[in-house]
Protein backbone atom coordinates (compact mmCIF):
# COMPACT_ATOMS: atom_id res chain seq x y z
CA UNK A 1 0.00 0.00 0.00
CA UNK A 2 1.73 3.32 -1.22
CA UNK A 3 1.09 5.47 1.97
CA UNK A 4 0.07 9.27 1.57
CA UNK A 5 1.49 12.05 3.66
CA UNK A 6 -2.24 12.07 5.44
CA UNK A 7 -1.16 8.36 6.19
CA UNK A 8 2.00 9.02 7.74
CA UNK A 9 0.40 11.90 10.21
CA UNK A 10 -2.37 9.28 10.90
CA UNK A 11 0.21 7.33 12.31
CA UNK A 12 2.43 9.79 14.05
CA UNK A 13 -0.86 11.30 15.85
CA UNK A 14 -1.84 7.41 16.88
CA UNK A 15 1.56 6.87 18.16
CA UNK A 16 1.39 9.39 20.70
CA UNK A 17 -2.62 8.15 21.70
CA UNK A 18 -4.03 5.27 20.00
CA UNK A 19 -7.15 5.76 21.28
CA UNK A 20 -7.52 9.28 19.89
CA UNK A 21 -11.00 9.71 18.75
CA UNK A 22 -11.68 10.76 14.70
CA UNK A 23 -12.39 14.37 15.66
CA UNK A 24 -9.66 14.85 17.26
CA UNK A 25 -7.34 13.13 14.96
CA UNK A 26 -8.67 15.13 11.56
CA UNK A 27 -7.91 18.51 13.54
CA UNK A 28 -4.70 16.71 14.19
CA UNK A 29 -3.98 16.54 10.36
CA UNK A 30 -6.00 18.77 9.25
CA UNK A 31 -7.91 17.20 7.23
CA UNK A 32 -11.88 16.63 7.39
CA UNK A 33 -13.49 14.34 9.67
CA UNK A 34 -14.70 11.92 6.64
CA UNK A 35 -11.39 11.94 4.94
CA UNK A 36 -9.54 11.20 8.40
CA UNK A 37 -12.59 7.89 9.15
CA UNK A 38 -11.83 6.96 5.33
CA UNK A 39 -8.27 6.79 5.88
CA UNK A 40 -7.90 5.79 9.07
CA UNK A 41 -9.92 2.40 8.13
CA UNK A 42 -7.61 1.97 4.79
CA UNK A 43 -5.40 1.76 7.27
CA UNK A 44 -6.49 -1.28 9.31
CA UNK A 45 -7.91 -2.83 6.46
CA UNK A 46 -4.61 -2.93 4.47
CA UNK A 47 -3.12 -4.49 8.09
CA UNK A 48 -0.79 -0.80 8.40
CA UNK A 49 -2.38 -0.68 12.06
CA UNK A 50 -3.03 -2.82 14.61
CA UNK A 51 -4.86 -3.15 17.76
CA UNK A 52 -2.81 -2.20 20.01
CA UNK A 53 -1.66 -4.29 23.53
CA UNK A 54 -1.21 -3.99 26.93
CA UNK A 55 1.87 -4.36 28.19
CA UNK A 56 1.44 -5.74 31.88
CA UNK A 57 4.47 -4.91 34.62
CA UNK A 58 5.90 -7.65 36.17
CA UNK A 59 7.01 -6.61 39.39
CA UNK A 60 3.33 -5.25 40.23
CA UNK A 61 2.49 -8.69 39.60
CA UNK A 62 4.66 -10.05 42.16
CA UNK A 63 6.91 -12.13 38.98
CA UNK A 64 10.70 -11.73 38.24
CA UNK A 65 12.02 -11.86 34.53
CA UNK A 66 14.98 -14.01 33.40
CA UNK A 67 16.02 -13.81 29.75
CA UNK A 68 17.46 -17.69 28.65
CA UNK A 69 19.64 -17.98 25.90
CA UNK A 70 19.97 -21.53 24.04
CA UNK A 71 21.95 -22.86 21.55
CA UNK A 72 20.61 -26.13 20.00
CA UNK A 73 21.60 -28.68 18.06
CA UNK A 74 19.21 -28.94 14.88
CA UNK A 75 15.95 -27.51 13.56
CA UNK A 76 14.25 -30.35 15.40
CA UNK A 77 15.05 -29.20 18.77
CA UNK A 78 14.40 -26.00 17.60
CA UNK A 79 10.68 -26.88 17.00
CA UNK A 80 10.63 -29.01 20.19
CA UNK A 81 11.55 -25.94 22.42
CA UNK A 82 9.28 -23.64 20.78
CA UNK A 83 7.03 -26.63 21.62
CA UNK A 84 8.39 -26.07 25.45
CA UNK A 85 7.60 -22.35 25.43
CA UNK A 86 3.92 -22.90 24.68
CA UNK A 87 3.89 -25.42 27.31
CA UNK A 88 5.09 -23.61 30.08
CA UNK A 89 2.76 -21.62 32.07
CA UNK A 90 4.91 -18.82 32.59
CA UNK A 91 6.86 -18.03 29.02
CA UNK A 92 6.42 -14.55 28.22
CA UNK A 93 8.03 -14.59 24.54
CA UNK A 94 10.34 -16.77 22.32
CA UNK A 95 12.23 -16.06 19.41
CA UNK A 96 14.72 -17.85 16.84
CA UNK A 97 18.02 -15.95 17.12
CA UNK A 98 19.85 -15.82 13.67
CA UNK A 99 24.10 -16.28 13.71
CA UNK A 100 26.75 -18.65 14.23
CA UNK A 101 24.39 -21.37 15.59
CA UNK A 102 21.18 -22.56 15.78
CA UNK A 103 19.28 -20.46 18.79
CA UNK A 104 15.87 -19.63 20.97
CA UNK A 105 16.01 -16.63 23.20
CA UNK A 106 13.38 -17.15 25.54
CA UNK A 107 11.88 -14.38 28.48
CA UNK A 108 10.06 -15.73 31.28
CA UNK A 109 7.98 -13.84 33.69
CA UNK A 110 8.44 -16.34 36.88
CA UNK A 111 7.00 -15.92 40.43
CA UNK A 112 9.99 -14.51 43.22
CA UNK A 113 12.21 -17.27 44.56
CA UNK A 114 11.44 -19.53 41.51
CA UNK A 115 14.56 -18.73 39.78
CA UNK A 116 16.09 -21.90 40.41
CA UNK A 117 13.11 -24.38 39.00
CA UNK A 118 14.56 -22.55 35.43
CA UNK A 119 17.91 -23.64 35.90
CA UNK A 120 16.57 -27.31 36.82
CA UNK A 121 14.54 -27.04 33.74
CA UNK A 122 17.23 -25.99 31.21
CA UNK A 123 19.99 -28.86 33.13
CA UNK A 124 17.11 -31.27 32.34
CA UNK A 125 17.11 -30.55 28.24
CA UNK A 126 20.33 -30.59 28.44
CA UNK A 127 20.52 -33.95 29.44
CA UNK A 128 17.59 -35.17 27.15
CA UNK A 129 20.50 -33.45 24.06
CA UNK A 130 17.50 -31.04 23.27
CA UNK A 131 19.69 -28.14 24.40
CA UNK A 132 23.68 -28.03 24.16
CA UNK A 133 24.18 -24.70 25.99
CA UNK A 134 21.94 -22.39 27.66
CA UNK A 135 22.88 -18.65 29.30
CA UNK A 136 20.29 -17.40 32.23
CA UNK A 137 20.37 -13.96 33.03
CA UNK A 138 18.52 -11.92 35.91
CA UNK A 139 17.00 -9.05 35.74
CA UNK A 140 17.79 -6.78 38.41
CA UNK A 141 14.29 -4.89 38.29
CA UNK A 142 15.90 -1.53 36.59
CA UNK A 143 14.66 -1.21 33.10
CA UNK A 144 14.18 1.53 30.98
CA UNK A 145 12.62 1.65 27.29
CA UNK A 146 11.85 3.84 24.56
CA UNK A 147 9.49 3.86 21.30
CA UNK A 148 9.96 4.78 17.91
CA UNK A 149 9.95 8.53 17.35
CA UNK A 150 8.38 8.68 14.30
CA UNK A 151 8.92 12.07 13.91
CA UNK A 152 12.38 11.11 13.36
CA UNK A 153 11.81 9.78 10.34
CA UNK A 154 11.42 11.21 7.05
CA UNK A 155 9.32 9.74 4.44
CA UNK A 156 10.79 11.01 1.39
CA UNK A 157 14.11 9.89 2.04
CA UNK A 158 12.57 6.66 4.04
CA UNK A 159 15.65 7.50 6.23
CA UNK A 160 16.01 8.32 10.43
CA UNK A 161 17.59 11.48 11.61
CA UNK A 162 19.93 9.64 14.27
CA UNK A 163 23.69 9.00 15.18
CA UNK A 164 24.47 6.57 16.95
CA UNK A 165 28.38 7.46 18.03
CA UNK A 166 26.78 11.24 19.01
CA UNK A 167 24.19 9.70 21.25
CA UNK A 168 27.08 7.61 22.66
CA UNK A 169 29.54 10.43 22.91
CA UNK A 170 26.79 12.57 25.17
CA UNK A 171 26.84 9.59 27.90
CA UNK A 172 29.77 11.13 28.93
CA UNK A 173 27.83 13.95 31.02
CA UNK A 174 27.97 12.89 34.89
CA UNK A 175 24.50 11.74 35.28
CA UNK A 176 22.53 10.82 38.99
CA UNK A 177 22.38 7.64 40.35
CA UNK A 178 20.11 4.79 39.53
CA UNK A 179 16.90 4.24 41.01
CA UNK A 180 16.56 1.53 43.46
CA UNK A 181 14.74 -1.66 42.49
CA UNK A 182 11.30 -1.72 43.75
CA UNK A 183 10.56 -4.64 46.03
CA UNK A 184 7.94 -7.42 43.81
CA UNK A 185 4.82 -8.14 46.08
CA UNK A 186 5.46 -11.91 47.34
CA UNK A 187 1.31 -12.31 47.91
CA UNK A 188 -1.37 -10.72 45.55
CA UNK A 189 -4.38 -10.85 48.11
CA UNK A 190 -6.81 -8.75 46.29
CA UNK A 191 -5.83 -10.04 42.92
CA UNK A 192 -9.02 -11.75 41.37
CA UNK A 193 -10.29 -13.39 38.55
CA UNK A 194 -11.95 -11.20 36.69
CA UNK A 195 -8.65 -8.78 37.02
CA UNK A 196 -6.74 -11.54 35.70
CA UNK A 197 -8.93 -12.23 32.67
CA UNK A 198 -9.25 -8.68 31.82
CA UNK A 199 -5.56 -8.46 31.62
CA UNK A 200 -5.51 -11.83 29.60
CA UNK A 201 -7.71 -10.43 27.03
CA UNK A 202 -5.99 -6.65 27.04
CA UNK A 203 -2.21 -8.02 26.72
CA UNK A 204 -3.67 -9.06 23.19
CA UNK A 205 -6.35 -6.55 21.72
CA UNK A 206 -6.45 -3.13 24.53
CA UNK A 207 -8.80 -1.62 22.29
CA UNK A 208 -11.63 -4.16 23.37
CA UNK A 209 -14.55 -2.00 25.31
CA UNK A 210 -16.20 -2.64 28.37
CA UNK A 211 -19.03 -4.64 27.12
CA UNK A 212 -16.53 -6.69 24.84
CA UNK A 213 -14.70 -7.36 27.70
CA UNK A 214 -17.86 -8.39 29.55
CA UNK A 215 -18.63 -10.75 26.93
CA UNK A 216 -15.10 -12.43 26.40
CA UNK A 217 -14.60 -12.73 30.38
CA UNK A 218 -18.08 -13.79 31.33
CA UNK A 219 -18.46 -11.04 33.80
CA UNK A 220 -21.16 -8.42 34.33
CA UNK A 221 -20.12 -4.97 33.42
CA UNK A 222 -20.45 -3.29 36.29
CA UNK A 223 -17.49 -5.59 37.85
CA UNK A 224 -15.22 -5.48 35.08
CA UNK A 225 -15.31 -1.48 34.72
CA UNK A 226 -14.59 -1.68 38.37
CA UNK A 227 -12.03 -4.38 37.89
CA UNK A 228 -10.46 -2.82 34.58
CA UNK A 229 -9.70 0.39 36.80
CA UNK A 230 -7.58 -1.65 39.17
CA UNK A 231 -5.94 -3.06 36.51
CA UNK A 232 -5.16 -0.09 34.97
CA UNK A 233 -3.80 1.70 37.69
CA UNK A 234 -2.06 -1.37 38.88
CA UNK A 235 -0.57 -3.80 36.70
CA UNK A 236 -0.47 -2.34 32.77
CA UNK A 237 2.88 -0.22 32.54
CA UNK A 238 1.86 1.10 29.17
CA UNK A 239 -0.68 0.82 25.89
CA UNK A 240 1.29 0.04 22.91
CA UNK A 241 0.70 1.04 19.64
CA UNK A 242 0.77 -1.63 16.67
CA UNK A 243 1.87 -1.11 13.40
CA UNK A 244 3.32 -2.55 10.48
CA UNK A 245 6.57 -1.26 11.23
CA UNK A 246 7.96 -2.31 7.29
CA UNK A 247 6.43 1.26 6.45
CA UNK A 248 9.18 3.01 8.91
CA UNK A 249 12.04 0.69 7.77
CA UNK A 250 11.82 -1.15 10.93
CA UNK A 251 12.51 -4.58 10.24
CA UNK A 252 15.92 -4.89 12.59
CA UNK A 253 15.81 -6.64 15.91
CA UNK A 254 18.39 -7.35 17.34
CA UNK A 255 19.63 -8.43 21.25
CA UNK A 256 23.10 -7.27 22.64
CA UNK A 257 24.29 -8.54 26.10
CA UNK A 258 27.10 -6.89 28.09
CA UNK A 259 29.51 -8.14 30.98
CA UNK A 260 31.27 -6.60 33.10
CA UNK A 261 29.26 -3.57 32.76
CA UNK A 262 30.46 -1.82 35.75
CA UNK A 263 28.17 0.64 37.72
CA UNK A 264 29.04 3.97 36.34
CA UNK A 265 28.62 2.48 32.46
CA UNK A 266 25.39 1.54 33.67
CA UNK A 267 24.39 4.43 35.24
CA UNK A 268 25.54 6.76 31.93
CA UNK A 269 22.83 4.08 29.47
CA UNK A 270 20.21 4.50 31.73
CA UNK A 271 20.78 8.15 31.69
CA UNK A 272 21.38 8.37 28.13
CA UNK A 273 17.73 6.53 27.64
CA UNK A 274 15.86 8.83 30.49
CA UNK A 275 17.25 12.03 28.52
CA UNK A 276 17.56 11.66 25.24
CA UNK A 277 15.94 8.42 23.93
CA UNK A 278 17.24 7.22 20.56
CA UNK A 279 13.65 6.99 18.31
CA UNK A 280 13.41 3.19 18.28
CA UNK A 281 11.64 0.74 20.31
CA UNK A 282 15.21 0.20 22.85
CA UNK A 283 14.70 -1.70 26.18
CA UNK A 284 17.52 -1.94 28.47
CA UNK A 285 17.83 -4.16 31.19
CA UNK A 286 20.36 -4.04 33.65
CA UNK A 287 20.69 -7.64 35.19
CA UNK A 288 22.78 -8.70 38.00
CA UNK A 289 26.70 -9.86 38.49
CA UNK A 290 27.30 -6.41 36.23
CA UNK A 291 25.82 -7.53 32.72
CA UNK A 292 23.02 -5.89 30.67
CA UNK A 293 20.80 -6.71 28.12
CA UNK A 294 19.66 -4.34 24.78
CA UNK A 295 16.59 -5.29 23.10
CA UNK A 296 15.91 -3.26 20.12
CA UNK A 297 14.46 -2.41 16.41
CA UNK A 298 15.35 -0.58 14.16
CA UNK A 299 16.39 0.02 10.40
CA UNK A 300 18.89 -2.08 8.77
CA UNK A 301 21.23 0.64 8.10
CA UNK A 302 20.88 1.98 11.56
CA UNK A 303 21.81 -1.64 12.58
CA UNK A 304 25.24 -1.39 11.61
CA UNK A 305 26.08 1.86 13.05
CA UNK A 306 24.78 0.91 16.48
CA UNK A 307 26.31 -2.50 16.64
CA UNK A 308 29.44 -0.13 15.95
CA UNK A 309 29.15 1.92 18.56
CA UNK A 310 28.48 -1.00 20.50
CA UNK A 311 31.41 -2.78 20.61
CA UNK A 312 33.41 0.70 21.24
CA UNK A 313 31.21 1.36 24.33
CA UNK A 314 30.06 -1.62 25.85
CA UNK A 315 32.33 -4.65 27.49
CA UNK A 316 32.22 -8.03 26.43
CA UNK A 317 29.61 -6.86 23.84
CA UNK A 318 27.83 -10.19 22.27
CA UNK A 319 25.00 -9.53 19.88
CA UNK A 320 22.00 -11.79 18.52
CA UNK A 321 19.84 -10.76 15.31
CA UNK A 322 16.18 -11.90 16.39
CA UNK A 323 13.75 -13.43 14.03
CA UNK A 324 10.65 -11.74 14.13
CA UNK A 325 8.60 -12.96 11.46
CA UNK A 326 5.48 -14.69 12.23
CA UNK A 327 7.06 -18.70 12.70
CA UNK A 328 10.54 -17.22 14.08
CA UNK A 329 8.80 -15.14 17.03
CA UNK A 330 5.62 -15.26 19.81
CA UNK A 331 4.63 -13.09 22.03
CA UNK A 332 2.36 -15.13 24.90
CA UNK A 333 -0.39 -13.85 26.66
CA UNK A 334 -1.22 -13.04 30.13
CA UNK A 335 -1.88 -16.59 31.51
CA UNK A 336 -4.72 -16.35 34.50
CA UNK A 337 -4.39 -20.29 35.06
CA UNK A 338 -1.33 -19.84 37.15
CA UNK A 339 -2.88 -17.51 40.03
CA UNK A 340 -4.05 -19.33 43.05
CA UNK A 341 -7.05 -17.30 43.68
CA UNK A 342 -7.84 -19.10 47.03
CA UNK A 343 -4.26 -18.66 48.44
CA UNK A 344 -3.77 -15.54 46.50
CA UNK A 345 -0.11 -16.81 45.44
CA UNK A 346 1.11 -17.99 41.78
CA UNK A 347 1.82 -21.58 41.68
CA UNK A 348 5.53 -22.62 41.91
CA UNK A 349 5.60 -26.20 42.33
CA UNK A 350 7.93 -28.32 40.55
CA UNK A 351 5.42 -30.08 39.17
CA UNK A 352 3.34 -26.92 37.11
CA UNK A 353 7.11 -25.40 36.71
CA UNK A 354 9.29 -28.30 35.55
CA UNK A 355 7.92 -32.03 35.11
CA UNK A 356 4.45 -30.51 33.39
CA UNK A 357 6.29 -28.84 30.49
CA UNK A 358 9.25 -31.20 30.54
CA UNK A 359 6.73 -34.11 29.69
CA UNK A 360 5.43 -32.29 26.22
CA UNK A 361 9.00 -32.03 25.45
CA UNK A 362 9.43 -35.92 25.77
CA UNK A 363 6.57 -36.49 24.00
CA UNK A 364 8.19 -34.58 20.98
CA UNK A 365 11.31 -36.34 21.46
CA UNK A 366 9.27 -39.63 21.01
CA UNK A 367 7.66 -38.41 17.98
CA UNK A 368 10.90 -37.56 16.24
CA UNK A 369 12.54 -41.06 17.47
CA UNK A 370 9.13 -42.52 15.58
Amino acid sequence: MELKSEDFAILLALNQDPFMSMRELSRQIKVPESEATERYNLLKTKGVIKNPIAVYSPASLGLKRIHVNTVLPNFSCLEIMEELCTAHPYTHYRSRIFGGSLGLFIIFDIPIGTEKHIELLFKELTELEVVDSFEIYESTGIRIESYPNLEKYNAGTSNWSFIWPIWFATLEVDPPRLPAPSDPPMELPTFTPVQAQILRFLTADASLSLDELSKKAGFAKKEIEEAYRTVKENYIGEIRFIYDRDVFDLTETIIAFGSEVDLRRQEKLYEGMRSDPPPFFLSLDLLKDEKILIWITMSPGQASDFTYACWQNIPNFKIHVLDTKVKGSMLYCFYPENFDFIGGKWKTSLEYMVDKPLSTTKKAILNIQK
